[in-house]
Order: structure tokens, then C-alpha cells, then sequence
């Protein structure tokens, strides 16, 4: 065996010597000042022996000293492809406990201790990756014994740091120094050590916009947290997007990592990001119930703050209808219901918006918030001028109907009659199906719509009448078609006639049968509907006004629609009359086709509201 190891220890040995040959007799080596263009001036020998390399790659990774110390002169240059020297190889694949391997190359060859990577890494970035406290401890140490090269220059510059500090504050391409690496990949005793080394070190931002404590607060780590708030004279909390280690809590739902956070008086409760939003914001925007209470407790004025568009956590719960949060908002800062965004909309107009039947209502039934229900928004639109089609709210008592906005339009105006009333016989919807007067005296004043007096929207009519060129012919069809069918259902009724001579010669067999009766009334109404919509339809085009021709656009559809009904009831009222001696077939005959209708409506109306 022991042959064996002298035999590997030689081949290594002359691995290291042709690997060095680039750099032999160069008096640069000795100089610490020309140590960088020496390595760069071996760098193409290196690459042609990158088979010799990995053998003394493995000696690194092993620990194995007996392999480099006849070569102490050369430890500098021995490079990976990356940058890498042979103690961050030896640190990065180190699995025992054992620092021998460390202590000795640094002993052989100090300079060592400052080398970093392509990538800008050093030992102590290596070492708080992979969680090696007892090598960073020993690193740290020997930054004592050994300064940075630079370090006289920089006491020159004004720059006046001990050795240690400056290897705490170096920073690798991503701008991340040892306590980022130790942050990120959650060694605790890492972070113990690199803070207690010097409390009072300021940790600046990597390339993300980082700083140590915000990493901690985002992945959640509780212990990290503590342990830099607990040590650390002033610790930075920023983060991306002009976030705060506390914004960053919130956002992952974390009570206890939050708690640490609020509990500490350095720690801005408030503070707006990017966008202006607050963590109570955030809190709002997400639901999150239990981080808003600790947030509100520790700091209400948060509440009152808005970001850059002029909304409040209140409006932002409002919009999304989360009634939870607008509950505890209101009772907590009643004050903030009566402020407004830039456009001058409230809470109540937000809640309208969100078309929340529970967030709406919260806010009505709450007698202090009376003065929200009217108040208008820069363009005169009160709450209910915004959503004047949710029914629900309309016939609120504090709801005024007949305010008007800057247009001129109340909520009135704004309502769909038809999909709000389809039953109601009011006389404005009348005099509307019947084509009244684009004027219509409405509450007392008189509303003229804009299209009558604005030439250049008069492209507006056109695109009516070109669109009812398509939609109208074929509308036809269906009336045309409704009328045929019910008339000739009309002479060709079911049962058939009497035949026999007699009084009742020629009149229907099933007279006196309540189904046939319905079918006679329902066919009578839909032959009518029919033949009404085919006559509104040749008396659209006469029509130049495009409101008109709307109107009576409208109108047609509207008959076309109950036409049909009337014609279905007709068949089905038939479908009774002729099983009247089966009373079972006759009903099934008549539910199942309703219930697969009203099931088919029920499954395309969920389908439509998910796609939306």
C-alpha cells in the first residue's frame, strides 16, 4: 500500500511540474503585485492539460496534502477551467470535519486565502454556501494574519477597514457578499458567526435588490431573522421593487417571521414600494386576515395611506369584494371609508364595481357610512351609476336614483330595463319598445341624447344598419317560419274534426279538453308575435333615425323571442291534449323536456361566468 501511495504522490507530482511549466522561471511569481498577469499568461497551458488537471482536481476534492507539498511555489496557479483553486474545490466537495487539508495549503501558499473565481467568489463565499462554519471561522482568523493585497492602497483612498472587514464586504459578480450566500442556503451557525464578526457592518443590496434580512423574511427562515435583527447595529431590510423585508413576509403568509419583524423598532411598518403599496396593502390584496390585524395593531396609519393611483388597503379589499378585510379595515379606522382615489372614487364605489352582493352590503347596512351612497366620483357618477345593474342594491332607501352625472345620466338611464324588469309593464318601457322620441323627459329633465346633435358619430348609425343586414335577414327567416308553422297547426289542430253530420260538423273533436284549449291559446299568441315580427321588421327600414332603428331592432327580437315560447307551450299543450287517456306519458312528455332545457341553462350559464 505504501508503494501504491508514493507511486500516485509521484505521478501527481510530475502532473503538477508540466502544469507549472508555463509559469517556471517567471520572477513575477514572487511578486505579489504581477501574480494576476502571471496566471493569465499560463491560462492557454492549462487548457491543453485539462486530462492532468482532474487528477489534481480529485487530490483537492480528497483533502489529499501529500500530493502538494513538495509544490508549495505553485498552489496559486493551479486553476479550474472557472477559476476555481484547489481550496475551492477542496471546500465546495468537503464532507469530514477535518480542516487539516485547509489550514496546511494556506500555510504553504496565504495569498490563497484572497483568491476568488471567475465568478468573484471567494473562500468565505464557498464556505457560507455549503455551511462550513468551522472553515469560515478559520478564514476569518487568518484575515488577520494575512491582509489584502490592495489594503495599504485602500487605507490611501480614505478607506479605513481591518482585514476582516473587507473580506466580509467583498462580493462576488452577483453582488452578494458571504452573509447572502449564508441567508440563502439556510445555515443558521453561518450567519451566527459572519454577523458577530462585526456587528455594526452594513449590508448593501446584491443585483436582485437583496439585502441579507430581506432574503430571510422571503424564504421564511425565522431563525435567520432573528439572528440578524438580534445582532446586527442597523440592519437594511430593502428589497426588489422598493420592498421591504416586511412586505416580503406578508406575501408568503408567514405570522411568526411577521411578528419578528413589527416587534422591532427599527423596522418601518409602512413603508410604500414601487407601486406605493404598504404591506397592509398586500394584506388586503391577498386575504390575508391574520397578518392584517398584527399590522393594524402595530401601526394604524397605514391604513390611511395610498399608493400611487390613491387607493387605500380599504379600496383594495373592496374591489376584490373580500368582506373579511373591509370588516376589520372599518372597524378598526372608520376614517378611512371617506377617502377617495384620483378619481375621486370611495369605497362604496369600488364594492359596486366588484359586483360582491356581501361587500355592497356591508357597507349599506353600516349606518356611519350613510353619506357614501350618493357621493359622485370626478365624472358625477355616484357608486350605483357604475353597477346600475345590480338589482339588488337599486331599491336601496339611501340610493338616489335621480342624481345625475357630468353626461347628464342618472342611474335610470344606465339600467337595463329588460334584463332588470322583463315583466314590468312601466310606462317608459312601453313608450321605448314602441320607438318614442330619442327625447325623453325623464324625472323632470330633459335628456337629449348625444347622437342626435354629433355629426361625427353618425358612423354609429351606420354600423346599426349594416349589422342588421345580416342579423336582420335572418331573423326573418325565423319569423317568416314561426308564422307558418302556427298557422298551419291552427287548420290541422290535434284530435282532427268532426265528421259526422250534426251541429258540431267540422269543429274540433278534443273542444272541451283543457290541454287543447292551451293549444289553441298558445298557437293563436305565437302566430301573432310572428306575424307582428315580420311586420316590425319591413318597417325598420323606412326608419333614417339609427335610435329608431334600434328600437325596432330590439323590438322584433323581443317578439321573435316570445314567439318562440308560445310555440313550444303550443306543442307541448298538444302533446297533452292527444295523450289525455295516459296521463303519466303525457306529463313525462312535458317535464323532461323543461328539465333538460333548464339543466342545459343552468350548465352553459356556470360555463360562461368561468370562462369570464
Amino acid at each position: 500500500m505504501e508503494s501504491a501511495t508514493v507511486a500516485n504522490v509521484s505521478v501527481v507530482s510530475s502532473e503538477i511540474e508540466i502544469m507549472t511549466d508555463a509559469v517556471a522561471g517567471s520572477e513575477s511569481y514572487n511578486n505579489n503585485n504581477n501574480i494576476e498577469e502571471t496566471v493569465a499568461s499560463s491560462s492557454n497551458n492549462q487548457e491543453k492539460n485539462f486530462d492532468l488537471l482532474d487528477s489534481v482536481y480529485s487530490a483537492a476534492a480528497d483533502g489529499d496534502i501529500d500530493k502538494f507539498q513538495q509544490h508549495t511555489g505553485v498552489l496559486y496557479q493551479i486553476l479550474t477551467p472557472y477559476g476555481n483553486t484547489i481550496l475551492h474545490i477542496h471546500i465546495t466537495a468537503r464532507i469530514s470535519q477535518n480542516m487539516d487539508f485547509v489550514k496546511e495549503i494556506l500555510k504553504m501558499c496565504p495569498e490563497l486565502l484572497w483568491k476568488t473565481n471567475k465568478k468573484g467568489e471567494t473562500l468565505l463565499h464557498m464556505a457560507a454556501r455549503h455551511g462550513q462554519a468551522d472553515v469560515a471561522k478559520y478564514l476569518l482568523q487568518e484575515c488577520k494574519n494575512t491582509p489584502y493585497q490592495n489594503h495599504h492602497h485602500d487605507q490611501e483612498l480614505g478607506i479605513n477597514s481591518t482585514s476582516t472587514k473587507l473580506m466580509l464586504q467583498m462580493i462576488n459578480e452577483a453582488k452578494d457578499t458571504a452573509l447572502h450566500e449564508a441567508v440563502r442556503y439556510n445555515h443558521l451557525d453561518v450567519v451566527q458567526l459572519l454577523t458577530k464578526e462585526d456587528p455594526s457592518l452594513p449590508y448593501d443590496v446584491n443585483k436582485s435588490d437583496e439585502t441579507p434580512l430581506y432574503l430571510a423574511a422571503e424564504r421564511g427562515y425565522a431563525e435567520i431573522l432573528k439572528e440578524i435583527l438580534s445582532t446586527c447595529v442597523s440592519p437594511a431590510d430593502h428589497g426588489p421593487y422598493s420592498r421591504t423585508a416586511l412586505h416580503a413576509t406578508v406575501i408568503c403568509n408567514n405570522t411568526r417571521t411577521t411578528t419578528l419583524l413589527l416587534n422591532d423598532k427599527r423596522i418601518l411598518k409602512s413603508e410604500q414600494d414601487q407601486q406605493g403599496w404598504t404591506p397592509l396593502h398586500l394584506a388586503a390584496h391577498l386575504g390575508y386576515i391574520v397578518i392584517l390585524k398584527m399590522l393594524l395593531i402595530k401601526d394604524r396609519s397605514a391604513a390611511y395611506k395610498a399608493d400611487n393611483e390613491g387607493k387605500t388597503a380599504l379600496h383594495v379589499a373592496a374591489g376584490l369584494g373580500r368582506v373579511g378585510i373591509m370588516r376589520e379595515l372599518i372597524s378598526r379606522c372608520p376614517g378611512c371609508c371617506e377617502l377617495v382615489d384620483k378619481r375621486g372614487w370611495n369605497v362604496l364605489h369600488f364594492a359596486s364595481t366588484s359586483k360582491k352582493r356581501k361587500a355592497v352590503g356591508l357597507i349599506l347596512r353600516n349606518p356611519m357610512l350613510g353619506n357614501l351612497v350618493n357621493e359622485k366620483d370626478k365624472n358625477g357618477n355616484t357608486p350605483f351609476l357604475h353597477a346600475a345593474s345590480l338589482r339588488f342594491i337599486i331599491n336601496h332607501s339611501k340610493v338616489d336614483m335621480k342624481v345625475f352625472n357630468n353626461e347628464n345620466q342618472n342611474a335610470e338611464d344606465k339600467i337595463d330595463l329588460l334584463s332588470i324588469f322583463p315583466w314590468n309593464s312601466r310606462l317608459d318601457i312601453i313608450l321605448w319598445l314602441f320607438g318614442a322620441s330619442s327625447r325623453i323627459i325623464r324625472n323632470g329633465r330633459l335628456f337629449i341624447s348625444k347622437d342626435d346633435h354629433k355629426e361625427g358619430k353618425e358612423n354609429r348609425g351606420d354600423s346599426v344598419s349594416s349589422n342588421e343586414d345580416g342579423v336582420g335577414k335572418n331573423h326573418l327567416v325565423v319569423a317568416t317560419l314561426i308564422a307558418t308553422v302556427t298557422f298551419a297547426a291552427g287548420f290541422t289542430v290535434p284530435g282532427g274534426f268532426v265528421v259526422n253530420e250534426g251541429p258540431d260538423l267540422g269543429a274540433a273533436i278534443l273542444t272541451k279538453n283543457r290541454a287543447f284549449q292551451a293549444f289553441v291559446i298558445f298557437n293563436t299568441l305565437s302566430m301573432f308575435l310572428s306575424s307582428l315580427a315580420v311586420f316590425n321588421h319591413l318597417s325598420i327600414w323606412p326608419a333614417t333615425h339609427k335610435t329608431k332603428i334600434y328600437q325596432r331592432m330590439s323590438f322584433r327580437d323581443l317578439l321573435i323571442r316570445y314567439a318562440l315560447l308560445a310555440m313550444i307551450g303550443a306543442f307541448l299543450a298538444g302533446t297533452c291534449a292527444v295523450l289525455h287517456n295516459d296521463k303519466i306519458i303525457a306529463i313525462n312528455a312535458c317535464i323532461v323536456p323543461v328539465a333538460v332545457y333548464l339543466f342545459v341553462k343552468k350548465i352553459t350559464k356556470s360555463s360562461f361566468h368561468q370562462s369570464m
